[in-house]
């Protein structure tokens, strides 16, 4: 008998409670309906929860932790526990209708209605029961179309988008500027990466063009070493100068290399250097209210 008992799995119908562990439990319930009463809904989850510990299957219990989440407004825990009631008591007709009237109050009108209907069948004069499924379907329609009207805006949203973004990709500007289609339409990383090639581009135009300067302000001097007969000084400032103009051509040559660049992958290749839909910016839509679930 013994060892029948230890290979038992352990569930609450496998230990039945103690008489006094039954009758703690129903006092604990007694105190939480006393908490109802008085709106002191945490003290009395906490006495439901006691007569849970002492005896699991505890109807009253479970049936207080349904009201007290419905006072809370935690319509699946409600529902939880209201289930747990009617799988002991399928013709319970009232736990029936506070699942539907959950279900309800949780915006789902749909499983409200599904759920009213079974508690009209339990009970076809429950006037209440059938309120409750003329509401969920008026509900459930207008829910639906606000869905609708919901989903058209985000359709024009995202339209009007798409329209802005294909305005700065077709922009003239971006198509000669290297990295400005990626400033304008880019991800944050790329936004950078146009800053990049945009700032690199600018750059080695402006260096050259000093460098350029420099180059032909070290060629002047030149000229005036020459002319003052100083062979030493003519020399360096020649050399000086070829150095400073060459490279001065050098860095305005890649300038207008990436510039010929750009203008190429605009023209023909349609934005796979420089930029395309691919690193485009995605749209965000606001979130859906939280306590809408739809």
């Amino acid at each position: 008998m013994i060892i029948a008992l230890l290979a038992m799995p352990y569930t609450s119908d496998a230990y039945p409670q103690s008489v006094d562990g039954l009758y703690q439990a129903n006092q604990h319930v007694l105190r939480g309906d006393q908490y109802m009463a008085i709106n002191l809904w945490d003290e009395a989850e906490q006495e439901y929860w006691k007569a849970i510990d002492l005896d699991y299957n505890n109807i009253k219990a479970r049936q207080g932790l349904g009201d007290v989440f419905s006072k809370k407004k935690i319509f699946e825990k409600a529902i939880e526990n209201y289930q747990i009631v009617l799988n002991q008591q399928p013709n319970n007709v009232e736990i029936q209708y506070l699942i539907s009237l959950s279900y309800y109050d949780n915006l789902q009108y749909e499983l409200a209605k599904i759920n009213a209907q079974k508690a009209l069948q339990m009970d076809p004069e429950l006037a209440k029961a059938e309120n409750l499924v003329r509401l969920s379907e008026t509900k459930q329609k207008e829910q639906d179309l606000e869905l609708r009207l919901l989903r058209q805006k985000e359709q024009e949203a995202l339209q009007r988008y798409s329209q802005l973004q294909e305005q700065k990709e077709k922009a003239f500007l971006g198509k000669i500027v290297p990295g400005w289609r990626l400033i304008q339409t880019g991800t944050p990383k790329n936004k950078w990466t146009g800053y990049l090639v945009l700032g690199s581009t600018a750059g080695l135009l402006v260096g050259g063009h000093f460098l350029r300067s420099a180059g032909q302000k070290a060629y002047n001097n030149a000229m005036e070493s020459a002319d003052a007969g100083n062979k030493e000084y003519f020399d360096y400032y020649v050399d000086l100068g070829t150095r400073r103009y060459d490279a001065g051509g050098y860095m305005i040559d890649a300038a207008l290399g990436v510039f010929m660049l750009n203008m190429v992958d605009s023209f023909i290749l349609k934005g796979k250097i420089f930029g395309g839909k691919s690193t485009r910016v995605k749209p965000s839509l606001p979130e859906p209210d939280r306590d809408r679930p739809y």
